[in-house]
């Protein structure tokens, strides 16, 4: 489920800015500008009724400028600004408490991301009673 997450934010990341590079946890020592880092920062999983699971995710988007230094702020701004606003629905998920800083001339977008699933786990069904009268 999480590997489908991080494809819908790929996947909304290239409709937004189809000429970027895009690296899944971890950056090459010589990686291409611009460009964006997707990281996942936690997990909270927990159980409801039955074999039904919640979980919250959140996730770091990090904007790495190939500007200049005294552009660097300003195209970090603009990318910021058009994440929240493309972020509301990334793929079938909602995406939601969007914030974004700027450390080191680098962005960070951070967001979160909730969804539930359902195990389909075998389980001893009753068995049909008979009644004599």
């Amino acid at each position: 489920m999480i590997n489908n997450i991080k494809q819908a934010i790929v996947n909304k990341l290239l409709e937004l800015y189809p000429n970027h590079t895009i690296y899944d946890e971890d950056v090459p020592q010589k990686f291409k500008t611009p460009s964006f880092l997707i990281t996942l920062i936690e997990q909270d999983y927990n159980k409801r009724l039955n074999n039904k699971f919640k979980s919250l995710l959140s996730f770091d988007i990090a904007y790495f400028s190939d500007k200049g230094t005294t552009e660097i702020k300003n195209d970090c701004l603009e990318v910021s600004s058009s994440l929240f606003r493309g972020f509301d629905l990334v793929g079938s998920y909602r995406a939601f408490n969007k914030q974004a800083t700027i450390t080191d001339n680098v962005l960070h977008f951070t967001s979160y991301v909730n969804y539930s699933e359902i195990k389909n786990e075998e389980f001893v069904k009753m068995q049909e009673q008979t009644t004599n009268i």
